[in-house]
């Protein structure tokens, strides 16, 4: 029997920065085996306290997007502290990814299973989130580092 997750697309979550506060993070895609794919949004918010229970968020406006361990949210250091109004999973699109400088990678909008790779110009390419699985700990500090102090 498959036991049940603790968060599923549309949920809001907050991401410990490790100087100090939070950043947001939206589910946009779980594979339920332990990879989600994040949209994290600024500005740094100093407690999840009082955080309204449902937002607005549009997917353009996230300053980091990526496949993740969902161990964070697992474990609950990422808490779940609300849900995308109106979530609508076709808004939130699993975006290319750009790897080893020059190739599109194209992941399955509802497996995130590589569906297939080509080549890219690399200043193409550049402009694409970086290819890969990042863990939990390497979130938190690609995070606190976007968002400064």
């Amino acid at each position: 029997m498959a036991r049940k997750l603790p968060y599923s697309p549309g949920d809001i979550f907050a991401v410990p920065l490790r100087d100090h506060g939070y950043a947001l993070g939206v589910v946009a895609r779980a594979d339920g085996k332990g990879i989600v794919l994040g949209y994290f949004f600024g500005p740094r918010i100093e407690s999840i306290e009082g955080l309204p229970k449902v937002r607005s968020f549009e997917a353009e406006s996230a300053i980091k997007v990526c496949r993740c361990g969902d161990l964070g949210l697992i474990r609950e250091n990422w808490p779940v502290v609300g849900r995308v109004e109106s979530w609508d999973p076709t808004q939130w699109n699993v975006p290319d990814f750009c790897r080893n400088g020059d190739i599109r990678v194209v992941y399955d909008n509802d497996s995130l299973v590589v569906s297939r790779e080509e080549r890219l110009d690399s200043r193409e390419c550049r402009l694409l989130p970086q290819d890969g699985l990042e863990g939990a700990g390497f979130v938190e500090i690609k995070l606190t580092r976007l968002l400064g102090a």
